[in-house]
């Protein structure tokens, strides 16, 4: 949703209608480690890399601020665009993404660390073009340079650099064949941009399900320098039933999109009958159907959440995710919005994943 750009999604004012174009998954090679570049750590046949390429080595950097310490664009930015002297007066060169961009990573991007040495990696996250968004033809991710992506890859065309504060055992690269580019990693997690320049996080917890929000089935997160996301404490609230709900009393709902719509909106969370009381099991692709609510420090609640019910257990991968009455809760990649006489609502959501069997258990509405 590149509300840097226009606002695609009016909270409020009216939903644009998006239709989706299937299209087959992408593929590409995973590489990883300190300097690993392309299969087997060396550089593919494609060159010098694909449109928007920053013609060098990118740089990973940190920056400090409401979510902690977070990857950000180092050395002189993304996306080159080189000068335009035909234009009055001449553009000169520069970067669509300054130094101190922030970086993102996808929770419908299965690891790449997981696919080895040159084996096809299946991303989440495609270059297939969505029709009929608010913004016009729309993709999930393109380059950096590309106007139709949503949230640009973050490319390179040497081994990624790690900057200072930066683990360069975490950092690594993947081929993307749609991009015909090598896509940055760290931790295994393809890196994404959003919103340009320093001390920006506004992409920051996004959640894009499906119509008519964005489709992409996925939660957006910065990234700690441990390679873990930095969601900043998550916020539990409540959601009130209506016609269009599955639940019909009060459930409990987590805050998403904090910094697009004024109080965050508020979606609906589950919990999984796989689970054990403070263990999760939902894991690998459960865990990219049922995104797990994840926290940076103690949980925040509003009216209606009891606070003795909240609690945080650390996930296999090292993640904090929230709990409420000793269930570790989730939300659902394909939650659907609810749109009112207004737009969309930003209140609650439809707990359309109730009652869902799935991966060896079933996910169900919390009552707070």
């Amino acid at each position: 949703m590149k509300t840097t750009r226009f606002m695609k999604i009016a909270f409020g004012t009216g939903a644009a209608l998006v239709l989706l174009m299937v299209a087959p998954a992408t593929a590409a090679f995973a590489s990883n480690g300190p300097g690993a570049f392309g299969p087997f750590g060396h550089k593919g046949s494609h060159g010098h890399g694909g449109p928007g390429s920053d013609r060098g080595a990118a740089v990973v950097s940190l920056e400090s601020g409401p979510y902690g310490p977070v990857l950000v664009v180092g050395g002189a930015g993304a996306g080159y665009v080189p000068a335009d002297p035909t234009t009055t007066p001449p553009t000169p060169a520069g970067y669509n993404y300054p130094t101190g961009s922030s970086l993102y990573f996808a929770t419908i991007d299965p690891p790449a660390h997981e696919q080895g040495f040159g084996h096809r990696y299946q991303a989440g996250c495609t270059t297939t073009l969505v029709t009929g968004t608010a913004e016009g033809t729309l993709s999930c991710t393109g380059s950096e340079t590309d106007p139709t992506a949503d949230w640009p890859a973050f490319t390179t065309d040497g081994p990624p650099v790690a900057g200072p504060g930066v683990n360069r055992w975490l950092l690594g690269s993947v081929y993307r064949a749609d991009l015909g580019a090598y896509q940055v990693t760290y931790a295994g997690h393809p890196l994404y941009l959003f919103d340009p320049g320093p001390d920006s996080f506004f992409g920051a917890n996004f959640f894009e399900s499906v119509l008519p929000l964005p489709p992409w089935q996925t939660a957006w997160y910065l990234i700690s320098p441990d390679g873990l996301a930095a969601p900043g404490p998550a916020n539990l609230e409540t959601e009130a039933p209506n016609a269009a709900t599955a639940y019909t009393s009060t459930a409990l709902a987590a805050e998403m999109l904090p910094n697009a719509v004024p109080g965050g909106a508020a979606i609906t969370v589950y919990s999984f009958s796989g689970d054990s009381r403070w263990q999760s099991r939902c894991v690998g692709a459960c865990a990219m159907d049922f995104i797990p609510v994840v926290t940076s420090g103690a949980p925040t609640i509003a009216a209606g959440v009891n606070a003795n019910d909240v609690g945080v257990i650390v996930r296999p991968d090292g993640s904090h995710q929230v709990t409420y009455n000793s269930h570790p809760l989730y939300i659902y990649s394909q939650e659907q919005p609810l749109v009112g006489s207004g737009g969309l609502v930003t209140t609650g959501s439809a707990g359309n994943g109730n009652g869902i069997h799935a991966f060896g258990g079933s996910f169900s509405v919390v009552s707070p």
